[in-house]
């Protein structure tokens, strides 16, 4: 009987200091600021982010930012796990995380936009909106609906999304700074996946935001 006290004694140990462990090599991973990634989140390195791992990693992020005497204002109004897992299986995708993360850096460039009009930023206010909203989705580039993009339908679509912003007397500002297919496709293999398109698109934000 002792045996087995101490053996149950030993476990609840390592347990406790790989989880010590676990957390202090999340908080090392930890952007200081922008989205977390993926690899940050998936702790346990099976390709998926479980609901654990997700409020782990958001929980590790708000301790962090409270020792720099930086505390998450807006954490209480967090989009929830269930609003990432858009299959509901109790997992998360990278695709997944990057569409939820992309939607809320959407959501909050609308929030400051509006903040910052009814303090009487009338123009930044509803170009910072514009911002959120002038995201082009892969469904939109995808038009034969083959899950992938060859250059050619990635290039056809970016001239003919320049050629409706001009038609409605709009410009793309940043038309010109568009990164090269070999950039987005990252493992090479000729096609952009949603995957590739959607961290090429997240990469491009988040350091405009720096």
């Amino acid at each position: 009987m002792k045996t087995l006290v101490k053996i149950a004694k030993l476990s609840l140990a390592v347990v406790g200091v790989l989880s010590v462990v676990s957390t202090l090599t999340l908080a090392e991973d930890l952007p200081t600021r922008g989205p977390i990634p993926f690899s940050t989140y998936d702790t346990n390195k099976d390709g998926f982010v479980s609901e654990s791992e997700f409020y782990d990693a958001r929980a590790a992020r708000m301790s962090e930012k409270a020792t720099q005497g930086m505390p998450m204002r807006n954490a209480a109004n967090a989009p929830d796990f269930s609003e990432f897992d858009t299959d509901k299986d109790g997992k998360l995708t990278k695709v997944e995380l990057l569409e939820g993360q992309m939607q809320q850096m959407q959501q909050n460039r609308a929030k400051m936009g509006n903040g910052m009009k009814g303090m009487g930023a009338g123009q930044m206010g509803s170009g910072m909106k514009g911002m959120g909203r002038n995201i082009p989705t892969f469904e939109s580039y995808d038009v034969n609906g083959d899950g992938s993009l060859s250059e050619n339908e990635l290039n056809e679509a970016r001239a003919k999304r320049i050629e409706q912003k001009a038609s409605e007397g709009k410009m793309m500002r940043n038309s010109g700074n568009q990164s090269n297919f070999s950039d987005i496709d990252t493992n090479g293999d000729g096609k952009v996946s949603k995957e590739e398109f959607m961290s090429n698109q997240m990469k491009k934000r988040t350091s405009t935001v720096k």
